[in-house]
């Protein structure tokens, strides 16, 4: 997963606090993790890949 530009590769983040966030909306990070196992709706969910801007 070399080429953020490939839509196909691509994972909308708008979460501008995040060190991962790049100004076109996409997250930058090698990989990511969801979180909440036991999650029953998408509002349950969250990214424990996030780290905050230094």
């Amino acid at each position: 997963m070399s080429d953020y530009n490939n839509s196909e590769y691509c994972i909308k983040c708008s979460v501008k606090n995040c060190m991962y966030h790049s100004n076109d909306n996409t997250c930058h990070a090698g990989k990511i993790e969801v979180g909440n196992s036991t999650a029953c709706c998408c509002s349950e969910t969250c990214c424990d890949t996030f780290k905050a801007k230094g």
